[in-house]
């Protein structure tokens, strides 16, 4: 049987799923400040954990990488902004797809400050905004300071048994589209 994963390394020469070892790390540069995680399961559950500390109204940005039903490659923003029991019942409704397949990132933003928590194709989140409050709940649930790095070499894994999710996806909100910007879209 096919364990069915998201973002892989190389295990004793074999392909395998990657985990972090549930670390974070801070990243401060002059202009802003990040706490990256590396969460080994669970990583929906621990963005709505960031996010519902935030007052909300949340706007969420999909960003689409590569499409297996041909969907432009894009960046998908929702057309209004939703509270966040919306929210939590996008992300549980497509938990499985976002945590076990490659093809895209995921951004939750708090409308009015601006904060920030996005979850990424090599299956890192990243949290922009109260890094001390993220920090002090990581730690709560386990987490470690250590190094979060995306090995090398890597794969991303784009399954087709997740290929309805992203038909679904793409009907669930009214999104705006935009093109994509490489910059902008890694994290």
């Amino acid at each position: 049987m096919t364990t069915i994963y998201k973002f892989g390394s190389l295990e004793d020469g074999n392909w395998a799923r990657h985990c972090y070892g549930n670390v974070f790390a801070r990243e401060v540069h002059p202009e802003w400040s990040r706490v990256t995680i590396g969460a080994d399961a669970g990583q929906v559950s621990l963005m709505l954990d960031i996010a519902k500390r935030w007052s909300g109204p949340f706007g969420v940005l999909y960003v689409l990488v590569v499409s297996r039903r041909g969907y432009e490659e894009a960046r998908y923003q929702s057309a209004r902004p939703c509270d966040f029991d919306d929210l939590a019942d996008f992300a549980g409704t497509f938990r499985e797809f976002f945590e076990q397949d490659g093809r895209h990132h995921l951004w939750f933003m708090d409308v009015p400050t601006k904060k920030q928590v996005v979850y990424d194709k090599h299956d890192l989140i990243y949290s922009y905004g109260d890094d001390d409050a993220v920090i002090s709940l990581l730690e709560r649930k386990g987490f470690v300071a250590g190094d979060p790095r995306i090995p090398f070499p890597h794969q991303h894994s784009y399954n087709r048994e997740h290929d309805d999710y992203e038909d679904k996806v793409m009907t669930y909100f009214e999104w705006i589209e935009f093109p994509l910007q490489e910059e902008l879209d890694n994290p």
